[in-house]
């Protein structure tokens, strides 16, 4: 009874979600308890509103993390694309069409990381950075710093409206999530992303053309930001050069407190997406509790160094 008992706990130990599960629920109690009206099926709303946006980009982050790479311009990246679609539509262009090439635009973004990393070579951090000032003074040049108003029904109806007593945003999510987790381990790209995060090196003397598969990971990151441009516009109601402002950091913390290693080569979408929840959680929570702005960034930049440092010790063991 005793083995079964021990055989039972290893199995339960050995489940990769529990720690994170159990900060979940840590931080759900103690935000039930100090705050009224967090268990409203309003705020649980509220909170899936805001993790499918960190959600959405989490499913492409987290394979660009596994590949041992990094960006930090999808905040940017999704403040361009929503000039783009905005000044699309007030040119009178169709819904769709601002659409598409709000995707395009963003997708172009991807491919410029993409060809300074593997055709230039530079770092992709240093890329990415660069990208993340760049795109977004972009968006100031085009609107000279205004905001454009979202008034198209059909945009507003992405992000704001439901299907049934699920909103519109979170069913998007899901069905990210289910595509690039079936990506992930059940194509010959998801595969190959995993072994080039193992090791760059391995994988191009296996065959793998490392360059190719990179610079489409950094193409569909693209694309995800310009899904979620359409989602966070139709929710804020505007397209404005400082919209998602940090978001970047929101969406890898979620991914690294998701279990994703920063060196590369480990994580699933899965994960993320109970780090996205997480953080939503805790955004949410804290603004229940009146905790003032800068406290909050506090407080997020603590979560993501604590994440990091778990991160470390897995590695080392």
């Amino acid at each position: 009874m005793s083995e079964n008992r021990k055989s039972a706990w290893g199995r339960i130990k050995s489940f990769d979600y529990l720690p994170l599960i159990l900060a979940f629920a840590i931080i759900i109690a103690f935000f039930g308890i100090t705050t009224n009206h967090f268990f409203a099926l309003r705020n649980f709303m509220n909170i899936l509103l805001y993790a499918a946006n960190v959600g959405i980009l989490s499913c492409t982050m987290t394979l660009i993390l596994v590949s041992g790479n990094i960006d930090l311009s999808v905040g940017s990246v999704i403040a361009l694309g929503g000039i783009v679609m905005g000044t699309c539509l007030n040119n009178g262009l169709p819904t769709a069409v601002a659409i598409l090439i709000c995707l395009l635009a963003c997708m172009l973004t991807g491919l410029y990381n993409a060809i300074m990393i593997t055709r230039v070579h530079v770092n992709a951090f240093i890329t990415t950075l660069a990208g993340m000032q760049i795109f977004r003074g972009v968006a100031y040049i085009i609107t000279n710093g205004k905001s454009i108003t979202i008034t198209n029904e059909a945009i507003k109806f992405i992000g704001r409206g439901y299907l049934g007593p699920i909103p519109n945003a979170v069913i998007i999510m899901l069905a990210l999530v289910v595509l690039f987790t079936w990506i992930a381990r059940s194509t010959v790209f998801g595969r190959r992303i995993y072994v080039i995060g193992g090791s760059s090196n391995v994988a191009f003397l296996s065959g793998i053309d490392v360059s190719k598969n990179l610079s489409l990971l950094f193409i569909l990151n693209g694309l995800l930001c310009g899904v979620t441009t359409v989602v966070y516009c139709s929710q804020l109601g505007a397209a404005m050069p400082q919209n998602a402002t940090g978001m970047e950091f929101d969406v890898i913390t979620a991914v690294v407190l998701g279990g994703t290693s920063m060196s590369g080569g480990k994580g699933t979408i899965v994960g993320s997406i109970i780090g996205a929840l997480l953080i939503g959680t805790l955004n949410n929570g804290m603004v229940m509790m009146n905790i003032q702005s800068y406290w909050q960034d506090v407080i997020g930049g603590i979560v993501l160094v604590i994440a990091v440092i778990f991160d470390i010790i897995k590695n080392r063991k």
